[in-house]
């Protein structure tokens, strides 16, 4: 169950960037399109490693 919800929270926090990226930048085209999923997925690659390590450190914190 754990790792589902953090695959959804990964998997949303990249559909928000990649939402908000396109409102902001104001064009639909095929090549802001795929930059922005680029970008959305190097986000939420970043945000995984945070969860991940957050998750670790709090654990050995609670331990203690």
């Amino acid at each position: 169950m754990e790792r589902k919800k953090f695959i959804v929270q990964v998997g949303i926090a990249i559909l928000l960037y990649m939402v908000i990226s396109l409102i902001l930048e104001k064009d639909m085209s095929v090549d802001t399109l795929v930059k922005e999923l680029k970008d959305g997925l190097i986000f939420g690659l970043v945000y995984a490693v945070f969860l991940f390590v957050w998750k670790r450190y709090k654990k050995k914190d609670n331990s203690s």
